[in-house]
């Protein structure tokens, strides 16, 4: 039997400042970038995550 581990490779800063940026953005937009904001921020989750076996 496989074993998997997933790891993500954001570390704590750029995850501080995607959030900063989208902020500002939905401020700035009315809220209007704020679905926008949800979906981007699983896209950069998922393109920074791997799967490990061992």
């Amino acid at each position: 039997m496989k074993r998997y581990r997933i790891a993500c490779n954001l570390n704590f800063g750029q995850i501080l400042i995607q959030t900063i940026l989208w902020i500002i953005l939905t401020v700035l937009t009315f809220g209007l970038a704020l679905p926008f904001f949800a979906y981007y921020f699983i896209k950069i989750i998922l393109n920074n995550t791997e799967i490990h076996e061992f």
